[in-house]
């Protein structure tokens, strides 16, 4: 038992996470299988790596062979497309984990994986793409509403990265970008998958920043294809650009950068498209809502309701980009950058205050509060660690200003918990973002 003098900080975190991860470049794709009956067949390769929820490494196109994932027709060929739009995107070898997995349990969303992929990872996901073919809106007595997949998603989000405000030791936050089936409406078993994109709900109404949808797809033959082979026609989506732009594009930048992140530079996003609209058995009479019949108005509203999307852009016409970085979130949280900036944050801070584990540190007696000398030192070292991870990879900083603080008015004796609160200001705006890291303590 510590003396009344000092107290001993408890392991930082629960699991077996490497906690010094902050590289924000690397990303998972998780493919969900749960819609398939015996989605392994005919692929005993395959099978063989991935049956049992295993998530595996690579690095180009040549390893994911190696898996079996090659130009067949597992999955609807959707987990080869999206490899291949990846890394043919960034152009150069990459880390890169890959699972795929049964993530139905009784007929509802069961991604409790997610934990397994971070951890196998050793948690240096910072951004997990998902492509499913759940739905992800359902008929109401109102119209259409959600389906339980983006709660139950965001509650994963907040096993991992702690819920914000409060206390938690996460070390391996990340963000979810995910491609659902949109298609139809949850228990639609018609031939004909009818969607009206004027009528879809509002996705910032949840208030669920961990995660982003994208909605829209290359509609290429080839694209056409894959999709007629999905279950309820579930769009192939655009997962792989998206993942490839959170690659390349450092953690204070947009997925939507007009300067950066054309989606189209490789001549193999030609054809920008919802992916959904009137769709039946006959690839001929299949409506997938093409931009050139979308005008902008019915997109920049798909956009203000939480939505990403491709767009095009009238003074570059040869080039697609996301429309924006939009999490679902009105708040502090509400683009992928600020939350990508935020995790880096969370992981150097971590860095700061691993050496601490399981070491004394001193209180002042009168308050219960961690003693002036001590929190100044680890405000320090927290300053100076920001200022030398929080960079690019061309040495510029990746924010326009931080504040660091120790409530040393916190009565530990009581609260059991360090509080380290930061603010931090985005390059991409002058707002500033309020943030509190707190670290349990061992029982005294």
């Amino acid at each position: 038992m510590a003396g009344l003098g000092s107290v001993t900080l408890n392991s930082l975190s629960n699991s077996s996470y490497d906690s010094t991860s902050y590289d924000e470049s690397i990303c998972g794709m998780l493919f969900d299988c749960g819609k398939r009956q015996e989605p392994f067949e005919g692929f005993p390769i395959i099978e063989k790596f991935f049956d049992n929820g295993q998530t595996v490494l690579i690095n180009n196109m040549d390893e994911a062979a190696q898996y079996g994932i090659e130009d067949n027709d597992f999955l609807s060929g959707i987990v080869y497309y999206h490899l291949k739009s990846y890394y043919d995107y960034i152009g150069k070898e990459h880390p890169l984990y890959i699972s795929i997995a049964n993530c139905l349990s009784n007929d509802q969303p069961d991604f409790s994986c997610i934990e397994d992929i971070q951890r196998e990872a050793k948690g240096q996901i910072f951004q997990l793409g998902i492509w499913t073919e759940q739905c992800i809106w359902c008929k109401t007595d109102d119209g259409i509403g959600f389906t339980s997949l983006l709660g139950h998603l965001q509650s994963m989000a907040d096993i991992l990265c702690g819920k914000i405000g409060e206390v938690s030791n996460s070390v391996s936050p990340l963000n979810i970008i995910i491609s659902p089936c949109t298609s139809c409406l949850d228990g639609d078993d018609s031939a004909i998958k009818k969607l009206d994109h004027r009528q879809v709900p509002n996705a910032i109404e949840l208030e669920f920043p961990k995660l982003m949808v994208i909605l829209g797809q290359n509609g290429s033959d080839e694209v056409h294809r894959m999709q007629a082979n999905c279950t309820d026609y579930t769009p192939v989506g655009s997962l792989g650009f998206a993942l490839a732009c959170c690659t390349l594009n450092p953690a204070e930048e947009s997925i939507g950068s007009v300067e950066k992140s054309d989606l189209n530079k490789n001549d193999d996003y030609q054809y920008p498209e919802l992916g959904f609209g009137n769709l039946g058995s006959d690839i001929d009479e299949n409506d997938y809502r093409p931009f050139d019949k979308l005008n902008r108005i019915r997109r920049n509203i798909l956009s203000t309701k939480g939505y990403v999307l491709p767009t095009i852009y009238k003074a570059k016409e040869a080039g697609v980009y996301f429309s924006n970085d939009q999490t679902l979130s009105e708040g502090d949280y509400r683009s992928l950058s600020n939350n990508r900036i935020i995790h880096k944050c969370r992981r150097l801070i971590k860095i700061v205050m691993l050496p601490y584990t399981e070491e004394s540190l001193n209180l002042n007696p009168a308050t219960g509060g961690l003693a002036t000398a001590d929190a100044s030192i680890i405000t320090s070292e927290i300053v100076d660690t920001l200022d030398k991870g929080l960079l690019n990879k061309n040495g510029q900083s990746q924010i326009g200003g931080k504040m660091v603080d120790i409530d040393i008015e916190n009565n530990i004796l009581e609260t059991d918990q360090i509080n380290i609160d930061l603010k931090i200001v985005p390059l991409t705006s002058s707002d500033i973002i309020n943030f509190r890291e707190s670290y349990i303590l061992s029982e005294l």
